[in-house]
């Protein structure tokens, strides 16, 4: 009887080490992007610019960067600005999952990554592939920039 009460007693340890084992603490974060939050109107703070040399990761730039202004609108359209003047231009903007496209009059399309998004937080990706002689592309460099709604 005790020699039953001890395979007992394993067979139920090794069930539950095997069940905390099998499940993890951390669970997938998914990024999930609420429309209602991107509008408005945001001012960069601070803007990382890394390159990809040989398969590594290699930051060229990372620093304090206020002088950018995006302003969503509920109708779809996104006025980009300075803050020290100079520079507007409008374009058009959509929402896919966390893919933010911009389409200029002229044709041409900006895709970025919404790598976060609150009420108050916006931070955007942009990768710029460059065009290859073969007709492939190569990932040139990633810009990142955090940007605090200002409005």
């Amino acid at each position: 009887m005790r020699t039953f009460r001890l395979i007992g007693m394993t067979l139920l340890m090794v069930i539950l080490a095997v069940n905390f084992t099998a499940c993890s603490d951390e669970e997938e974060e998914q990024t999930i992007i609420e429309q209602a939050n991107l509008i408005g109107k945001w001012q960069s703070t601070w803007e990382k610019i890394h390159k990809v040399e040989n398969g590594k990761e290699v930051v060229t730039s990372d620093e304090a960067y206020t002088n950018a202004l995006l302003e969503f609108k509920a109708d779809g359209t996104c006025i980009e600005s300075r803050v020290e003047g100079g520079y507007t231009e409008t374009s058009r903007w959509s929402l896919k999952d966390n893919k933010l496209t911009l389409s200029y009059s002229d044709g041409y399309s900006d895709v970025l990554t919404i790598n976060e998004l609150t009420a108050t937080k916006l931070v955007l990706a942009f990768e710029d592939w460059d065009n290859l002689d073969d007709g492939s592309e190569e990932l040139d460099d990633i810009t990142t920039t955090t940007y605090k709604k200002i409005d």
